[in-house]
């Protein structure tokens, strides 16, 4: 896998952000979904080989870099939401020290 670029989501052969209109919930919601599904294929994976004896390398090799691949999109997306709530945190703080000062 590549590096990201600054601010993005994931970089394959090209960037991927996130919408700015996304809220962090559904980012949150998005983080679940694809760290459960890369769970999945690992369970999954494991399960087949230790149960079969034959192994297809190459096969294996592209299902575990499946698995890193949505790992680290859910990775990703679960920063990019904690960000937003952050930022979500700063502005509400800001409101409230202006309330205060007008009170």
């Amino acid at each position: 896998m590549k590096r990201r670029a600054p601010g993005a989501w994931i970089s394959l052969n090209t960037s991927y952000y996130a919408a700015p209109v996304c809220q962090p919930m559904s980012l949150l919601d998005d983080a679940d979904l694809l760290l459960g599904s890369a769970r999945g294929i690992a369970q999954s994976l494991s399960e087949l080989l230790s149960q079969d004896g034959e192994s297809h390398p190459v096969g294996l090799a592209d299902a575990l870099w499946g698995v890193a691949l949505l790992v680290e999109m859910g990775q990703s997306s679960a920063q990019e939401a904690n960000r937003r709530i952050q930022k979500l945190r700063r502005s509400l703080r800001v409101v409230e020290k202006e309330k205060d000062v007008e009170a």
